[in-house]
């Protein structure tokens, strides 16, 4: 009787041995919760890279639009210019303005090819002085003698949870953007500034 009953018993063993081999019912939640966390990141990773290009793009829109304003008359005051660049900031709404920074310079050529600040105006930084070098090597193809080069610059650092969160690891704090814009003036050779 014992006997027959742990042949019974090891009957039922093998015979849930079995089923539960074939039984998959679990093995999907398993790897569900083995992928969720992937998951998760990419997405957050993805809407991550999404705020980095949109704000990419808008830096490029406040160079590009910025320089070509300031090159489209050949008197500037003072005021103007620190209007227009105060104005350009908005661009970049929603994201904080805090740490964006915009240089324009207008830049001289002489007949060697060296660049030289005329004046510059800046928004949350300081302005360059007239006479010093370009910040920017302004590119030949671009340059004529006696014809002046605006150069707008435009640096911003973003920062978001996922890029703050990874920057223990990657020891970047956020996105950091340096764009600039180079254009002649449109109306003269020349644009004053007072």
């Amino acid at each position: 009787m014992i006997m027959k009953r742990n042949l019974a018993l090891l009957r039922l063993a093998r015979s849930a041995a079995r089923r539960f081999g074939r039984d998959r019912a679990a093995a999907s939640g398993v790897e569900f919760a083995l992928v969720l966390p992937i998951l998760v990141m990419l997405l957050f990773g993805t809407v991550d890279l999404g705020h980095a290009l949109t704000v990419s793009r808008k830096i490029d829109e406040i160079a590009s639009s910025t320089g070509d304003m300031i090159a489209q008359q050949s008197t500037w005051t003072k005021t103007d210019v620190t209007k227009l660049l105060s104005g350009a900031s908005f661009i970049l709404q929603p994201y904080e303005t805090t740490g964006l920074t915009i240089t324009v310079t207008v830049n001289d050529v002489d007949n060697s090819g060296k660049t030289t600040v005329n004046w510059s105006a800046a928004f949350n930084t300081a302005s360059l002085a007239s006479g010093t070098a370009s910040a920017i090597d302004i590119p030949a193809k671009i340059q004529e003698t006696g014809v002046q080069v605006v150069l707008t610059r435009v640096q911003y650092t973003l920062t978001t949870p996922v890029s703050a969160f990874f920057s223990n690891f990657t020891g970047q704090n956020g996105y950091s953007f340096d764009h600039h814009f180079f254009t002649r003036p449109r109306v003269s050779d020349t644009i004053s500034y007072n």
